[in-house]
């Protein structure tokens, strides 16, 4: 499974290794079900080891300011979690997203077994971004003295909240601000994606037919990133993937090649929001989609 080292395209701006698809919360806006259509199966996902993804993680050229970021699901809950980090080349940089509901004896290990430098580079964000989900998270005061542990023992980190305009979310937003502040812990926050209250939520100014459309159209379509499912398989956006359909190859595979090419996709109007969704670039710019679309009809 070694094979060639795998060199990404120019217009690459990220690597989304995503670990697993489990998760130990279950959130009623999470991007992962974005499709209410049909039931979102999260244990269906099959997983390979961790021995497994260091060897395709670590075929992957090192481009700068792209760091390969371990996320999921919840990507703690894979059981080679700490193996991977601590085996994946260093001239790759890592990045992790994570609800941090981890146990104390997880935090600890992490602790102990994680060197901060593993997870740290010159960068506008912090290398490990805590999703703050107050639905799901009863006690927030843990979630702060969770990541305040994690930044005393050197590691970058910061809390981040998806705006969803509920006013129950909102107002447990408005009071993490202020104990995020006490602790001296980074806190940002994420516009939400989606429909709340029949309206919907997000920028996608761009390609404004790409979501939520009763018919589906053709199109040619090109992606900015890696995506990498649980299994080694690569996908062309976010919704192949949660839907683990048109694979375009498979990491553990000795010939597998990045294409920088325009694909045929009969799905335009069933877009995930994190493809077509006007955001920010790795050097924190607005104006960016993960994809770039034509030949719409």
């Amino acid at each position: 499974m070694d094979g060639k080292e795998i060199n990404l395209p120019e217009s690459y701006k990220y690597i989304a290794a995503f670990l697993t698809m489990r998760c130990n919360l279950n959130c009623s806006f999470c991007i992962n079900a974005y499709d209410k259509s049909q039931e979102f199966n999260r244990i269906r996902f099959r997983e390979i080891s961790g021995e497994d993804w260091v060897k395709i993680i670590n075929k992957i050229k090192p481009k700068e300011n792209v760091p390969v970021t371990l996320s999921g699901g919840e990507p703690f809950l894979h059981k080679d979690f700490i193996y991977i980090i601590n085996n994946i080349k260093p001239e790759l940089k890592i990045d992790i997203m994570t609800n941090l509901q981890w146990s104390d004896y997880g935090i600890q290990r992490f602790i102990n077994e994680v060197k901060p430098e593993k997870i740290s580079r010159d960068s506008k964000y912090p290398s490990i971004r805590v999703s703050y989900h107050p639905e799901q998270m009863q006690d927030a005061d843990k979630l702060v003295s969770n990541a305040k542990k994690l930044k005393d023992a050197g590691f970058s980190i910061g809390i981040y909240s998806v705006l969803y305009p509920s006013p129950e979310q909102l107002q447990a937003i408005n009071q993490m601000q202020f104990k995020c502040a006490e602790a001296g812990i980074l806190f940002r926050l994420k516009e939400f994606l989606g429909e709340y209250n029949s309206e919907l939520y997000g920028n996608y100014s761009k390609y404004p037919e790409a979501i939520n459309s009763r018919q589906l159209k053709n199109c040619s379509c090109k992606t900015s990133e890696l995506i990498i499912g649980p299994d080694g398989k690569v996908y062309r956006c976010h919704r192949d993937l949660y839907h683990e359909e048109n694979q375009i190859g498979n990491m553990t595979r000795d010939d597998f090649q990045v294409e920088d090419i325009f694909r045929i996709c009969n799905k335009f109007g069933e877009c995930n929001p994190c493809d077509v969704k006007s955001k920010t670039d790795y050097k924190q710019q607005l104006g960016h989609t993960s994809v770039e679309i034509k030949d719409i009809m």
